[in-house]
């Protein structure tokens, strides 16, 4: 098979952009809510460089099975707080993802109404029979975000 599908996923968040965007690009922040339920993120792996060429890392953990390791190595080709990025990654680890193979994650930032957030993840290229459940694992980790961002919210207004 030929790695050839372009998985898009797109949400609507109530918070600005510049917020949105942090989230995604702040080690610290990104460690409270990347993976799926039941992973996590280790904190010790994170490493980011926040700008163009810029490399960034981190490991996610099965809660469950901390054997189960998924390694995300990318450099930024595109950097644009707060309104895209795109980093090249190597993924390793995902048995449905070839780690020689480079995948592309290019993430953009809407600005909608008055402080709202379009996010729009375009990740691939996929083998066919596991772009599917990627899609489904990016969907389980923006609600991840929405919760992160609801409570990281409440906590910065009661500061």
């Amino acid at each position: 098979m030929t790695a050839n599908v372009i998985v898009t996923v797109e949400r609507q968040f109530d918070y600005p952009r510049e917020r949105v965007f942090r989230a995604w690009t702040e080690p610290t922040e990104l460690a409270q809510w990347r993976g799926s339920p039941g992973w996590h993120v280790e904190t010790e792996s994170l490493r980011g460089e926040q700008k163009l060429g810029g490399h960034h890392y981190h490991l996610k953990v099965r809660d469950n099975d901390p054997s189960t390791r998924v390694g995300t190595d990318g450099v930024y080709t595109e950097y644009f707080d707060p309104d895209v990025f795109v980093s090249r990654e190597r993924i390793t680890g995902d048995p449905g993802i070839d780690p020689d193979v480079p995948l592309e994650l290019r993430v953009e930032f809407s600005k909608t109404g008055r402080d709202g957030t379009l996010l729009r993840i375009i990740q691939g290229p996929y083998e066919p029979d596991v772009a599917g459940w990627h899609g489904e694992g990016w969907e389980k980790e923006l609600t991840r975000l929405q919760d992160f961002l609801v409570k990281t919210s409440r906590q910065e207004a009661t500061s």
